[in-house]
C-alpha cells in the first residue's frame, strides 16, 4: 500500500548562543510557526538573517522545521 504525504505548515527556529556557563555552551531556541511548507530556502534563510540581525546574542543556526503527515 502507498504512503500518502499531506505536508503540514513548517517553523522557523534560530538557536542562540548564550556563551559558557560552567564549561558548557549555553543556547536557546526561538520558533516562528505558521510558516508555508513550500516556502524556498533561501527566502527563509534571508528571513532567518533579518531576525538575527534584531538579537543581542550570536545565532549559532537557522533551522527550518518541516511537518509532514503520513497517512495509507
Amino acid at each position: 500500500m502507498a504512503v500518502v504525504e499531506i505536508k503540514e505548515l513548517s517553523s522557523l527556529k534560530i538557536r542562540l548562543d548564550l556563551g559558557m556557563v560552567n564549561g558548557k555552551t549555553k543556547s536557546r531556541s526561538k520558533s516562528y510557526s505558521y510558516l508555508k511548507h513550500n516556502a524556498p530556502a533561501q527566502d527563509t534563510y534571508d528571513v532567518g538573517e533579518a531576525i538575527m540581525s534584531l538579537q543581542e546574542h550570536t545565532v549559532m543556526d537557522i533551522i527550518k522545521q518541516d511537518n509532514t503527515i503520513l497517512g495509507a
